[in-house]
């Protein structure tokens, strides 16, 4: 592989590890950008419709002699309403040079939706050149759409085409403390079935399922089947006409298994639905109506060695769209199997020797995750990540990972001595094939050498499928 090729692929990689890191020209700008998100505020009546205001700041760690661009796309859900709206926000060039020594003071000067506003230093630990408080105004939000106690989604995402940012953390909230409120769509299983006679051509069957967590009758929940392959788009109608979803009761916090709804069409059973536990990609637990495996088959595809194939499940014209934060709605398919292995030697902290292993298999497009155990509670782990193993000996233990990113993780470690990442893989067919290797350590006074570093063992991905 060639370095510039090893060096894009990472910067895909940690495009899918850190949300929002996509682009290889943006990596000497990561952790000098970010958003943070504030919450929203209500006001109104059922009669008129309720106002909600979104406030969040944006702020630049580092100056630029180039315009930073944080334009952000600031995204509510309530109940079955949604709406996004983009806030134009744009740092001069300069702006952001702080320290403890002008905290307070003015920074530079920005803009927000063309108007000219300065930049003050502020922050808590890590001083920074903050734009003062955005507001984005959501008036009028009809109160059909929604129930009393209905949660509020509110989502922060770079623009398209502006910065992206490190931490995204602090770029959600939601404003009540009931379920979720959401529409989801999600493949089950992606099959290739070879059709006889005709070399290197297969029927895929793909098996999606529909949820919903509210009581409310959903919009619509009609999903397309979209294919990319070979710089062509496809796109299949999986569904007869309108779907009725009838009765549509809600599950309740207890989730008892009952049948919560049935998906008809034309008069058929297109699926039942019923209420299931459900966790979603910021690993939020609630209960949610959830259909069998609703299962439909392209026909005759061919698929060659080394050739890859994007499938998206996607809402058509009308339906109501995935909010933002839910998973495997996109599927990598290639010629590859995915792998993961341990490897090397790790070094003992108080609780012993730390383990780093899988939690998912390595699959563009679908939910990866790593996890230590024996770590010491408290510690701050440091995650290296690189494209190839070493064994170098490294404060009388070994660095198993020639790190081309380290990345100080801003979760510690748990009270039981674990620490468990989870991200969702870019469905890009770049990453078959691809090996990426992971080592964690951590400061721990228990642990020999000058620096008392803990460290795992190594472990290997190669993506596919």
């Amino acid at each position: 592989m060639s370095s510039i090729r090893r060096f894009a692929l990472l910067f895909v990689l940690l495009g899918s590890l850190l949300p929002g890191l996509a682009r290889a020209e943006d990596l000497g700008r990561l952790g000098i950008v970010g958003r943070t998100l504030f919450g929203p505020t209500q006001s109104g009546s059922a009669a008129v419709g309720l106002d909600i205001e979104v406030v969040w700041t944006a702020f630049v760690s580092e100056a630029s002699s180039e315009t930073l661009d944080l334009s952000t796309d600031v995204e509510i859900r309530v109940g079955n309403y949604s709406e996004t709206r983009t806030v134009r926000v744009l740092a001069n060039p300069g702006a952001g040079v702080c320290s403890e020594d002008n905290y307070g003071q003015p920074c530079g000067t920005g803009l927000v939706d063309d108007q000219t506003v300065e930049l003050i230093c502020l922050g808590d630990g890590v001083v920074h050149g903050q734009f003062p408080w955005i507001t984005t105004k959501f008036p009028a939000v009809p109160t059909s759409m929604f129930e009393p106690g209905d949660q509020i989604f509110v989502t922060l995402t770079p623009a398209a085409g502006a910065e992206p940012e490190l931490d995204t953390s602090d770029d959600f909230v939601v404003e009540t403390t009931a379920s979720p409120t959401f529409y989801d769509r999600s493949f089950s299983s992606v099959e290739l079935k070879p059709v006889a006679g005709i070399p290197d051509t297969y029927d895929i069957v793909v098996e999606y399922r529909q949820a919903f967590n509210t009581s409310i009758p959903p919009l619509d929940l009609r999903t397309d089947i979209v294919m990319e392959q070979g710089g062509k788009t496809t796109v299949f109608e999986t569904w007869c006409g309108p779907w009725l979803i009838a009765p549509s009761s809600g599950c309740g916090d207890a989730c008892v298994e009952q049948t919560c709804a049935v998906i008809s069409c034309g008069g058929e059973t297109v699926a039942k639905m019923f209420c299931q536990p459900v966790e979603n990609a910021w690993g939020q637990f609630s209960c949610a109506c959830i259909s069998e495996p609703i299962q439909y088959t392209i026909p005759s595809v061919q698929l060659k060695a080394d050739d890859c194939l994007v499938l998206s499940l996607a809402a058509p014209a009308g339906a109501m769209s995935d909010p933002a934060g839910l998973d495997h709605d996109q599927w990598v398919v290639c010629s590859n199997e995915a792998q993961s292995a341990t490897y090397g030697k790790g070094k003992a902290g108080t609780l012993g020797v730390p383990t780093l292993d899988s939690i998912a298999q390595p699959v563009p497009g679908q939910m990866v995750g790593i996890k230590m155990k024996e770590a010491l509670p408290g510690a701050s782990p440091i995650l290296l990540l690189g494209f190839e193993p070493i064994e170098l000996p490294f404060d009388d233990g070994l660095l198993l990972v020639n790190p081309v990113s380290v990345i100080f993780l801003a979760t510690p470690v748990a009270g039981d001595g674990s620490l468990t990442l989870k991200w969702q893989m870019e469905a890009n067919p770049d990453l078959c094939g691809v090996g990426a290797y992971y080592q964690v350590m951590f400061m721990d006074a228990g642990a020999a050498g000058p620096l008392h570093l803990a460290m795992t063992n190594g472990l290997n991905h190669v993506f596919g499928w």
